[in-house]
């Protein structure tokens, strides 16, 4: 049975590769919901992580909110720019939308965003 979740490779995890996109990463906002900040790697594939802030107040909202981060970048990996590292900070307004509309909102921003990603990554190779 083929495990669906994320793997270790796909997820950052140390506080190095975080400051990283940081500091060097472009942003993107979505819809004033999610800040998603994104950076090319010298890898074959993306990695996420997640960051939740304090401002969504309960812990299991929180919780709910990166589940919810998960899915999308679990589900819809092709949306995202490859070879990629990639923040998501969502802001405490996500919670007033549904999953469903939260999906269709950020999917309809990331198809917008493959189209910076290639020339993205264009200005990259010829630096």
């Amino acid at each position: 049975m083929k495990k669906e979740g994320l793997s270790k490779k796909e997820k950052l995890r140390k506080n190095k590769e975080f400051q990283a996109v940081f500091k060097e990463g472009k942003k993107l906002w979505v819809n004033s919901i999610l800040l998603i900040i994104y950076r090319p790697n010298s890898l074959n594939y993306r990695r996420l992580g997640i960051v939740v802030s304090k401002k969504i107040r309960k812990a299991t909202q929180r919780n709910k909110v990166k589940r919810w981060i998960r899915e999308l970048f679990r589900r819809n990996k092709d949306l995202f720019p490859e070879s990629c590292d990639i923040i998501i900070i969502p802001h405490p307004n996500l919670l007033n939308l549904s999953y469903k509309d939260f999906v269709e909102v950020a999917k309809e921003k990331l198809l917008s965003l493959k189209g910076i990603e290639i020339s993205f990554h264009d200005k990259k190779a010829n630096n």
